[in-house]
């Protein structure tokens, strides 16, 4: 140690709090992390050297609700979900959470063995797609869809989706989404069948990128309209998405009316999309519905 009152230390950190950021939409706190490369002491005055970056700390999670607390007003793409099949499976937090970005932390919902993550293989036809500014495209508007997805609470308290990996049957809507949105969709060659009440899904390969290769064959008995349990609510009542887009999140609202849910059983099950998002294989029987169609609407994305 130096004589007197002059000390020096290094790789000290410190952590600032800063005054809360206010927006239209919620309260956002903001937290100061200074990574302190050299604290001198000197007569009574500390002086710290390093750089000073700025993290969103962890909000509460908005309560859960059948409809959208606050409608979105300028909404700038649209799109109908149509002939929707959910396949959901409980995940042990820590597994789900290794593969999400700084910034978001996984949401779970206990069924009677501990708060669960959950992850869910959503396959439908994507109908009217692109922006509220232009009519619906014939061919590019219309096509299948495949998405594995995860549920998270972003620095806002927002409850959100976040999308492990997207399978579209359109190249220009993939490329488009990727570029302009960041979210992480692939070329693949997709059908969807009916026959009766039985549906049929079916990704045979991805175009690109090619890798990490992946497949999808699903087919489900369609049953009765059911009540939607609190479950139900928790997966399938998201009111926005979250992406990482140059390098920074951005949460994008979305507003439709309350989905419409009907029983449905597996009949025939073989995916690789799930292991391809680096999850392990999902265990035990899946919780399966079916989705009358909705139409939907995207507000502008905002930097949570």
């Amino acid at each position: 140690m130096l004589p007197g009152a002059l000390r020096v230390a290094v790789g000290a950190r410190a952590r600032l709090a800063q005054g809360a950021e206010f927006e239209s939409r919620t309260n956002t706190v903001l937290e100061e992390h200074l990574d302190v490369r050299l604290s001198v002491h000197f007569d009574g005055f500390d002086v710290m050297l390093g750089h000073v970056t700025s993290v969103p700390t962890a909000a509460e999670p908005q309560p859960l609700s059948p409809t959208r607390p606050t409608p979105i007003r300028r909404a700038w793409l649209r799109n109908r979900w149509d002939d929707l099949a959910f396949v959901h499976w409980s995940y042990d937090p820590d597994e789900v959470q290794a593969l999400l970005p700084d910034g978001l932390r996984v949401d779970t919902f206990d069924v009677g063995n501990g708060p669960q993550a959950w992850v869910s293989l959503v396959p439908f036809t994507m109908r009217r797609a692109g922006p509220t500014f232009l009519p619906p495209l014939p061919w590019l508007s219309t096509f299948a869809e495949t998405n594995v997805r995860t549920y998270v609470v972003d620095s806002a308290g927002n409850r959100a989706v976040w999308f492990l990996s997207l399978d579209a049957a359109r190249l220009p809507v993939v490329a488009f989404a990727r570029w302009a949105i960041g979210f992480p969709y692939v070329w693949s060659s997709m059908t969807v069948d009916r026959v009766g009440q039985r549906w049929s899904y079916t990704t045979t390969a991805r175009r690109w990128p090619r890798q990490p290769t992946a497949t999808t064959r699903l087919v489900v008995d369609v049953g009765d309209r059911v009540e939607p349990t609190e479950l139900d609510l928790f997966l399938t009542a998201r009111w926005g998405t979250v992406a990482k887009w140059g390098g920074r999140l951005r949460y994008h609202g979305v507003d439709h009316r309350p989905w419409v849910l009907h029983d449905a059983e597996v009949v025939e099950l073989a995916d690789t999309a799930l292991t391809a998002c680096g999850l392990p294989a999902p265990g035990g029987a899946p919780i399966v519905r079916f989705a009358q169609p909705l139409d939907a609407r995207f507000g502008w994305p905002v930097r949570v």
